[in-house]
């Protein structure tokens, strides 16, 4: 299987609390099946063509009630700290410098997508601020001059997929999404996405 290019495309959004927790199951499929490529793709939640951004109104987690994500993120194992300040904002520069790192620094796109996922979800910075992501993007290895040049540019605009349109053209219609040739797992929990990557290379092996 070693000349076979095996991959797993991942719809997402930093802004989604689902992908937060998929970014985790990106990380334990990495370990799990290093042979398979993982394609990150922006699907913008709240493109600007959809109007004002809703209000933010932090949720406390109930305790004697929890929710759906409540229970799911518990029975994954991941984290949401109860003292975010951060919750509703434009992601379209953050997903176009995915794009550019990977064009330009591809084998830092990791170390970049996990500092923007993390910066949100762990420490609320705003990732919408072109400022901030330059600075995080330097951090993980970026030109930052030519990081922001393209990014004020829109470089990237016409690959980042939008809400709900484009991204129902595709058949994404919740993020995170991964996706193995014609099947895929949405907003499902990591044992689904190990036995889906497992029967994809079965397939592959025939």
């Amino acid at each position: 299987m070693e000349n076979k290019k095996l991959s797993v495309t991942i719809a997402h959004d930093y802004l989604c609390p689902w992908c937060w927790v998929g970014y985790f199951h990106a990380l334990r499929l990495k370990e799990d099946f290093p042979n398979i490529e993982q394609i990150w793709v922006g699907y913008e939640l709240l493109p600007e063509e959809l109007g004002p951004l809703p209000d933010y109104k932090p949720r406390p987690r109930d305790r004697e009630n929890p929710s759906r994500f409540d229970l799911f993120t518990d029975s994954e194992e991941v984290i949401i700290p109860d003292d975010r300040t951060l919750g509703i904002i434009r992601t379209h520069n953050a997903l176009e410098g995915a794009e550019w790192f990977k064009e330009h620094a591809p084998d830092r796109f990791d170390d970049y997508n996990g500092a923007v996922y993390r910066g949100f979800w762990q420490h609320s910075v705003d990732i919408s601020d072109l400022t901030i992501l330059t600075g995080i993007a330097a951090d993980n290895g970026a030109d930052p001059d030519a990081f922001r040049s393209a990014l004020e540019a829109k470089q990237y605009h016409d690959k980042i997929i939008r809400f709900d349109e484009g991204a129902y053209a595709a058949d994404v219609t919740h993020v995170p999404t991964f996706i193995f040739r014609g099947e895929r797992c949405a907003e499902a929990p990591y044992s689904n996405i190990r036995d889906l990557a497992s029967r994809y290379l079965i397939w592959y092996d025939k």
